[in-house]
C-alpha cells in the first residue's frame, strides 16, 4: 500500500529531475495557501515540474478553494436559476437571448406555453410521430453532460442514439428517470458551425466562458473551448474521461492558443484532433464578436452570479446559449491556460468589489451581517 501511494510521486520526481522531498514540500505548501490544492490535484495539473514559478503555482486552486468562490461569488437566492435548466431557458428567452428550440418537456408539468409530455408511454407515442426526431434530451436539473443523449432517427421499433447505438423505444422512455422531479427537456439539435464541422464532426463542440460582473460591466476572464471526439453526446471533459479535449481561447480575439487532452502524467499538449487529425491551435472560432457580445449581455441576467460559466454552442447562423453555470468548474482553464484560475487579473477584479480578503480565513457561519441578514462573512457583500 505505502509503496503504491509512494509511486506517483517518485515519478515526478524522475520526470521532473527535482528531488522527492522538494516535490512534496512544495504540494504541501500549495495545499496550505489560498488555492487549497488536494495532493492528487497537484499531480493531475503537473506542477511538480519547473515551467512555472512559485506565484504562479499558488494560482491554481482545487475543489476547496473552488468551494469558497462558490460562497462569494453565487448567489445561493440565484443559484436555482441555473440549477433548473427550464426556468433558464425561460428567463433567457424572456430577454430575447438566443437559446436551443424547446419543443417539449417530459416529467414536470409547466406553463402551457411549452407542451407537457407526462408519462413514458406518452413520450413513446410522441418519439414515434412524424417529425419527432431528431431530438436533443437532457435533465432540467443535471450536469456535465449526465444522461444527455441524442436521438438521430428512428430504426424500426428502435431509436438510434447519438453513440450509433439503437435502443426499444418503451425501453428508452423507461430509462429516463428523474429523482428531481423537475423533469426533461426535448429540444431541437444543434448542429456545430461549418468550419467547426469540418476539424471536430457534427456534435457540438461549446466553448465554457467565464465572465466577471465587474463595477464598469461584465468582462471575459476564460474561454475554454470543449472539443468533441464524436464519442458522446456532450462536449464535457469529465477530467479527460470523455476522450475529448480543452482549449484554452484568446478572450481578445477568439483564437486557440493551446490545447490538451487527459490530465496527469498522460496528459498531452497541442495534439491534433484525434478523429480528423486536423490541427487546433491557431484555429479562429467562427462568429467570436458575436459571442464576446452575447455572454457580455446575458451576464446583465443573472446580478446574483458575479462569475458564471457560460455554455455556448456555435452553429452557422451564430451563437446560443446552452446553460449557465452558476460559477462553473475552475479545472477547465486551469488544464487548458495552464494558468491558475486565481491569477494576478482574477485577484485583480475581486479586489475591485472588496472581495479579495474573503479567500482566506473561515466562513464565519455564526456572524450575521446588519447590511442583509445573511450569515456567513462571505456572503455580507450581497445588496439584498
Amino acid at each position: 500500500m505505502l509503496a503504491k501511494l509512494i509511486a506517483p510521486w517518485s515519478r515526478a520526481a524522475r520526470e521532473s529531475g527535482r528531488p522527492l522531498a522538494a516535490i512534496v514540500l512544495e504540494a504541501l505548501r500549495l495545499r496550505r495557501g489560498v488555492g487549497q490544492l488536494g495532493f492528487s490535484e497537484y499531480l493531475d495539473f503537473g506542477l511538480y515540474r519547473s515551467d512555472l514559478d512559485a506565484a504562479q503555482k499558488s494560482a491554481f486552486g482545487g475543489w476547496r478553494a473552488q468551494g469558497v468562490l462558490e460562497e462569494i461569488l453565487a448567489d445561493d437566492y440565484s443559484r436555482f436559476l441555473s440549477l433548473d435548466k427550464i426556468t433558464m431557458y425561460t428567463l433567457l428567452a424572456g430577454y430575447g437571448l438566443p437559446i436551443p428550440r424547446l419543443r417539449a418537456v417530459y416529467g414536470s408539468p409547466r406553463p402551457a406555453v411549452l407542451p407537457f409530455i407526462a408519462t413514458p408511454a406518452a413520450l413513446a407515442d410522441f418519439l414515434r410521430s412524424p417529425g419527432a426526431l431528431p431530438l436533443y434530451l437532457k435533465p432540467s436539473l443535471g450536469a456535465y453532460g449526465r444522461g444527455n443523449t441524442l436521438v438521430r432517427a428512428r430504426a424500426g421499433e428502435g431509436l438510434e442514439l447519438g453513440d450509433g447505438s439503437t435502443v426499444p423505444v418503451d425501453a428508452f422512455c423507461a430509462s429516463l428517470d428523474d429523482p428531481h422531479g423537475l423533469g426533461w427537456i426535448l429540444q431541437e439539435p444543434l448542429t456545430p458551425d461549418r468550419h467547426i464541422a469540418e476539424i471536430c464532426g457534427d456534435k457540438i463542440s461549446g466553448v465554457r466562458i467565464h465572465t466577471f460582473l465587474a463595477r464598469g460591466g461584465p468582462v471575459i476572464t476564460k474561454a475554454i473551448w470543449k472539443i468533441s471526439i464524436g464519442r458522446e453526446d456532450s462536449d464535457n471533459f469529465r477530467h479527460g474521461a470523455s476522450g475529448n479535449l480543452l482549449a484554452a481561447v484568446d478572450p481578445a480575439s477568439g483564437t486557440v492558443l493551446r490545447v490538451i487532452a487527459g490530465t496527469g502524467f498522460g496528459q498531452r499538449v497541442d495534439p491534433p484532433h484525434p478523429v480528423s487529425g486536423k490541427p487546433l491551435v491557431g484555429f479562429a472560432l467562427p462568429h467570436w464578436p458575436a459571442i464576446a457580445d452575447l455572454v457580455r449581455q446575458a451576464a446583465q441576467a443573472f446580478p446574483g452570479f458575479l462569475c458564471p460559466g457560460w455554455d455556448i454552442a456555435i452553429c452557422d447562423d451564430g451563437p446560443r446559449i446552452l446553460e449557465v453555470n452558476f460559477f462553473g468548474d475552475i479545472d477547465l482553464s486551469q488544464h487548458a491556460y495552464r494558468q491558475g484560475f486565481l491569477d494576478p487579473a482574477f485577484v485583480a477584479l475581486l479586489r475591485e468589489r472588496g472581495l479579495d480578503g474573503l479567500l482566506r480565513g473561515p466562513a464565519g457561519e455564526r456572524e450575521q451581517s446588519p447590511k442583509n441578514g445573511r450569515w456567513g462573512r462571505r456572503s455580507h457583500h450581497w445588496d439584498w
